[in-house]
Formats: structure tokens, sequence, C-alpha cells
């Protein structure tokens, strides 16, 4: 998995720049529909440790 000590702010640039590939990746008129697919699992992923980062902020 990803390395643990990357920073929450990181994570959400992360997922920022993901989203801008995205929308980048499908204004594209011959779009390539398995990059985007794996492009939209890695924000998914950098979502879901954002989401499991501060609910341990939270608990503490």
């Amino acid at each position: 998995m990803e390395v643990e000590n990357i920073s929450l702010e990181n994570l959400r640039i992360q997922h920022a720049h993901l989203d801008a590939v995205i929308k980048e990746e499908e204004s594209h008129i011959w779009k390539n529909c398995i990059k985007i697919e794996e492009l939209k699992k890695q924000k998914l992923r950098k979502k879901d440790e954002m989401l499991r980062r501060i609910m341990q902020t939270a608990e503490a």
C-alpha cells in the first residue's frame, strides 16, 4: 500500500489532481475508458484514505 506518512493535505492535492486529469481525459473526442476507470479508482482510494485519516483524528 501507500506510505503512511503522506499528509492529509497531500492526499487532498493528489485527489484534486486526479480529478483534473479525469476531466481532461473525458474531454477528448476519443476517450480512453480504461484509463479513465483506473484514474477514478485511484481517486476513490485517495478519498477513502482521507476519510480514514479524518476518522482516526476524530477518535483521538
